[in-house]
């Protein structure tokens, strides 16, 4: 299955947009063990809107994505996302909006998801950490991706909780495209459907 998450910006920040193949192996106990495979990969900076709808839409219909089934299209849908969402279903992309809130919880309020960051990153860490993620080092965008993996950061408050932000000055444009991808396999296509 493949799945794709964009993470789109503002006119001067940068939109990003991974995708991965999701593939379950069976391992020799018998179950099913997902794995996710970076396909493609891009960010484009200072883009109007329907632009990076047009880009989006674009990557959602190339043939190479569309062998067995059409992809899934996750979409931070916090901000400027929600006229992204409304302007990708202008051109016909089934787009499942995730609106990126506080903490660890996970609600559905009509057809958008409302995710804890810290979950985001924890599901999206926990499945990096645990290999199933593969990155191939020789994609051009292989440098920026783990700059921006050693320069994420995670701090824990006096509560317990935890709160992932990039080091000052540092994006996590790439980083967020490629955890909502993993999220939803781990999440909703292999656990909790909501």
């Amino acid at each position: 299955m493949i799945i794709m998450g964009l993470d789109p910006a503002q006119l001067r920040d940068w939109s990003a947009l991974a995708v991965v193949d999701m593939q379950i192996k069976q391992l020799d106990s018998g179950k099913g063990r997902a794995e996710y495979s970076l396909l493609a990969m891009g960010r484009k900076q200072g883009l109007p809107y329907d632009q990076i709808v047009d880009w989006a839409a674009g990557t959602w219909r190339r043939p190479e994505f569309n062998t067995r089934e059409p992809p899934e299209f996750i979409l931070d849908s916090t901000g400027v996302g929600i006229a992204v969402k409304d302007m990708l279903k202008t051109k016909g992309v089934p787009v499942r909006a995730v609106t990126i809130t506080a903490g660890e919880v996970m609600t559905r309020a009509g057809p958008i998801i409302h995710l804890g960051k810290a979950r985001l990153i924890g599901t999206f860490l926990a499945a990096f950490d645990s290999g199933k993620v593969r990155i191939n080092p020789s994609m051009p965008i292989w440098e920026a991706l783990q700059q921006e993996l050693l320069n994420y950061r995670a701090e824990i408050s006096a509560q317990g909780r935890a709160k992932f932000e990039a080091a000052e000055g540092e994006h996590d444009d790439l980083l967020f495209s490629l955890a909502l991808a993993v999220w939803y396999g781990e999440e909703i296509k292999r656990g909790n459907k909501l």
